[in-house]
């Protein structure tokens, strides 16, 4: 099923890149994809594989792109405000994901938007540099909405 999977995902990256229907691509972006799918199913063996929920990865979509805005938004405020007291931090959040993909999806979407920066995951924790934290602001606030949808996927 893995090697399925990601032999048609690869295949449909491929046409979607090249772009072309001649058989000579078709035939070339089928070895492709069979070769890189035979490749990662036998190195990369995982047992916690599954395909992701199509509408779950559009929520997922969704969520990061808003998040993206938004945080775009405070820091262009900031960056043009008179007033740049920032008030930096370095912040430890627990998280309740058990896959080492959804941890990583998780802390590369922190990074993703403006204003934080994963710096590290331990074990079930991920260090988190942020631009504007102060004491007594719910650290998982951070991580929360985008945990949530994660955990769906």
């Amino acid at each position: 099923m893995r090697f399925l999977s990601w032999s048609v995902i690869l295949f449909v990256l491929w046409m979607a890149l090249t772009g072309s229907l001649e058989l000579s691509n078709i035939t070339v972006g089928v070895l492709i994809s069979l070769s890189v799918a035979l490749l990662q199913t036998r190195l990369f063996v995982s047992d916690d594989f599954k395909i992701i929920n199509p509408i779950w990865g559009l929520v997922y979509l969704w969520v990061l792109f808003k998040n993206l805005w938004l945080s775009n938004l405070r820091i262009a405020k900031r960056t043009l405000s008179k007033d740049m007291k920032l008030s930096p931090a370095i912040v430890a959040v627990k998280t309740e994901l058990k896959s080492d993909w959804k941890k990583l999806l998780l802390a590369n979407s922190i990074t993703l938007t403006p204003g934080t920066l994963t710096l590290d995951i331990k074990e079930d924790r991920l260090y988190i540099h942020v631009i504007e934290y102060r004491e007594g602001d719910c650290k998982e606030d951070i991580t929360k909405e985008f945990e949530e949808i994660i955990a769906k996927l």
